[in-house]
């Protein structure tokens, strides 16, 4: 129900020097003292014609406004606050009667009384929303978090006409010493952050900018780290800006709870987002998110600043022919870029024999598992710091190579790269706004051409830089490497490709015709959106045996389990359906309400498999499923049909074929044609840099390739909504 709460009563208290930073007029300044007397003569008259006035109006976000993270019918509160025109009239009028000094001075006055009456305001508003038990989330404002219109719906939820406000065609305030949120409401009301960002503003030379810094100090296990930081930047942007990377499923909207902090000392209040993700033994032992941890002082924290360090990243491909030493002495870099890692061969021009191979993880992660968190963070002004983290990546894996085997960058005549749609354009620079809506546009998917300078930002290599073509937006270059690998397009015979990762793409077809396609499998296949999932790391449960009451593990490096990655949560599921503990609609029993236990970390904390994990893999097992019946469908051919299918990616290299097939993730029929091909990607840039034939190929397979859009195919529904079943 819609409430409105005007305050004119709001004592504004303006400091002076305030005032004369506007106007940088500081003490080494020669008129400094005849500024300040002046001031002193005029503060009295100034403060008179302020006629502050905050309006709150508690409600709901409308239909017409709502943005991905705050829905229609979000509680909020409408935020307008004004200080009235007298003051901004009194500053054009001194400069119009030729008193220049008096009107900068009412001019930076005005400035610095918005200011404090924003201040002002909001503890009024803190004692407001105390007597209702209500706190605030997040705070809104144009044009950064949310449209410039938004101004207009401000101003007509808080009535603003009834007090003499204007607003433009250009949605600006009058008077213009105006300013209007869309304060998000929360249920806990010890969260209260309604402070301006100084750091999204983009009044970047504004001399009220206030980014003090402070002291991060990070414990990863006994070892110690002290980072100088800006104050009311997140821990989790912190570190990053300081060269700490770490995975952040979420892109840093506090709900995958895998950017998890201990606070040693000092204080971190606790957010909604925390309440969500902690317990309250965990949450009064200091355990926090990272990505919504605000440092307003000095902080310290314990948190491992390599938990992926040890990232298993697949390297090898179906055909790769490894040489201790190549003849030629003239070698080419095939690179893969994918969502979760990278990967870099260095290969003989002549017949692409491996000298060399360099993997690791794309640090682009802690921007978001998937590539749509990536896009919106592109499209959210970090595009830029995605390019130079994926430059970087490059840049380290050819410097390595180069080193370990004692190579100079002179003999190295071409670098080849292969990757997603996304990754590309992150890569080049090219901006993602066109890739996250309709009709889901790419700025460019053909052949690029450049040098290393133009296209990796570096001069670590003297030789062109060749990116592969895709298909579409959301089947790039990597599922056409990858059908190069193959060899389907020169085949008779009918296959089918499947690469498994946070998306689904697949390729049907041989040497007439194609189709592709991609469907959202999302990051459960990779550790993603799991409770206790992670990356396959080192001590990840990568196979699960479950007879009866006892559960055997198997982690990566044979290390202590500290949870589950993708191999791990398919195995999880197949053995807990066998066990009947899982029925067919995906139900787990009511005895593991909290989740069924499948080991302990050293710390003695339970890696649980939950009700909401069981789910996502049942969502993405039967996206997959679904995309690979409609292209069947489509293509007019049977499982029976099919000669070969390729599984790609590092999942489907160390996945338990029996075991996805009983969970209905591949048909029955395929089991036996099921070839695991590795990095399929890597493998098709290889095969571009060494093979003379590969560049018609290519050509060949983007002209008789067709998408088809499984968002609009009424089967793919159909087939979506059978295959959610265990059967």
């Amino acid at each position: 129900m819609k409430e409105i709460i005007r305050f004119t009563d709001i004592r504004v208290s303006v400091s002076r020097s305030d005032v004369l930073n506007l106007m940088e007029c500081y003490e080494d300044n020669p008129i400094y003292e005849e500024v300040v007397e002046e001031y002193e003569g005029l503060k009295e008259k100034l403060e008179s014609l302020g006629k502050p006035q905050a309006i709150f109006c508690f409600g709901t976000m409308p239909d017409d406004l709502s943005i991905e993270e705050v829905p229609k019918g979000t509680p909020v509160i409408f935020s307008l606050l004004t200080e009235g025109g007298e003051i901004s009239g009194y500053s054009t009028l001194m400069f119009q009667q030729g008193d220049y000094l008096k009107g900068m001075l009412a001019d930076s006055f005005a400035g610095a009384y918005l200011f404090a009456l924003e201040k002002a305001a909001m503890d009024r508003l803190k004692e407001e929303c105390a007597l209702r038990h209500l706190g605030i989330e997040k705070r809104l404002e144009a044009p950064k978090d949310i449209p410039m219109e938004a101004q207009k719906l401000i101003y007509t939820e808080c009535e603003a006409g009834k007090i003499g406000m204007g607003i433009s065609s250009g949605y600006m305030f009058d008077p213009v010493k105006s300013s209007g949120q869309i304060l998000i409401i929360s249920e806990d009301e010890k969260v209260f952050q309604t402070q301006h960002d100084c750091r999204k503003c983009t009044a970047v030379n504004c001399k009220m900018r206030k980014i003090p810094e402070v002291t991060l100090t990070v414990w990863d296990g006994e070892k110690e780290e002290t980072f100088l930081c800006e104050k009311g930047k997140t821990i989790l942007d912190a570190l990053k800006e300081n060269g700490k990377y770490f995975s952040a499923f979420c892109g840093g909207k506090g709900t995958c709870g895998k950017c998890r902090i201990q606070v040693v000392k000092g204080s971190l209040p606790i957010t909604t987002s925390d309440r969500k993700i902690f317990k309250e033994e965990e949450l009064s032992c200091g355990w926090r998110l990272a990505c919504k941890g605000v440092l307003e002082e000095d902080l310290s924290i314990r948190f491992s600043l390599n938990q992926e360090s040890t990232f298993d990243v697949v390297a090898s491909f179906a055909g790769e022919e490894k040489k201790e030493e190549i003849l030629d002495k003239e070698y080419g870099i095939a690179i893969d870029i994918g969502t979760t890692t990278i990967a870099l061969s260095l290969c003989g021009m002549t017949g692409g024999q491996i000298l060399d191979s360099y993997t690791a993880v794309n640090r682009q992660r802690i921007y978001g598992a998937d590539v749509i968190s990536r896009i919106q963070a592109s499209v959210d002004g970090k595009g830029a710091e995605l390019q130079k983290s994926i430059q970087e990546d490059i840049q380290k894996g050819i410097s390595n190579l180069l080193k370990r085997n004692q190579l100079d960058k002179e003999q190295v005549k071409v670098v080849v790269i292969a990757g997603n749609t996304t990754m590309g354009h992150l890569l080049l620079g090219y901006p993602c706004d066109t890739l996250g809506v309709y009709p889901f546009t790419p700025v460019n998917i053909k052949t690029i051409t450049g040098s290393v300078k133009e296209i990796l930002g570096s001069s670590v290599l003297s030789c062109p830089v060749v990116c592969m073509p895709g298909i579409s937006t959301y089947v790039g270059a990597d599922i056409a490497a990858g059908i190069l690998s193959c060899g389907m397009a020169e085949k008779e015979e009918v296959s089918l490709l499947i690469d498994l990762g946070t998306n689904g793409e697949m390729a049907i077809g041989n040497k007439e015709r194609i189709l592709v396609t991609s469907t959202a499998a999302g990051p459960a296949f990779e550790g993603g959106n799991i409770s206790c999932g992670m990356g396959s790391v080192q001590g990840a449960i990568c196979s699960v045996e479950i007879n009866g009451s006892e559960v055997t593990c198997r982690t990566i490096g044979e290390k202590p389990p500290l949870g589950l990655c993708g191999t791990g949560v398919v195995e999880t599921v197949a053995e807990l359906v066998k066990e009947e503990l899982v029925d067919e609609t995906g139900l787990l029993d009511e005895e593991y309400e909290d989740g069924f236990c499948l080991s302990k970390t050293p710390e003695g904390e339970k890696i649980l498999f939950t009700q909401k994990d069981v789910r996502e893999i049942q969502l993405a097992k039967s996206a997959v499923r679904a995309g690979m019946e409609t292209l069947l469908l489509r293509y007019g051919v049977t499982s029976d049909q099919i000669q070969t299918v390729y599984l790609a990616g590092g999942f489907g290299f160390k996945m338990d074929l029996e075991k996805a097939a009983s969970i209905g993730l591949f048909p029955e029929e395929l089991k036996g044609k099921i070839q695991t091909v590795g990095n399929s990607s890597l493998g098709g840039a290889v095969r571009y840099l060494a093979d003379k034939d590969a560049k018609a190929v290519i050509e060949k397979i983007i002209s008789i390739s067709q998408e088809i859009n499984l968002s609009k195919d009424k089967d793919f529904n159909q087939f979506y909504m059978d295959y959610m079943f265990f059967e």
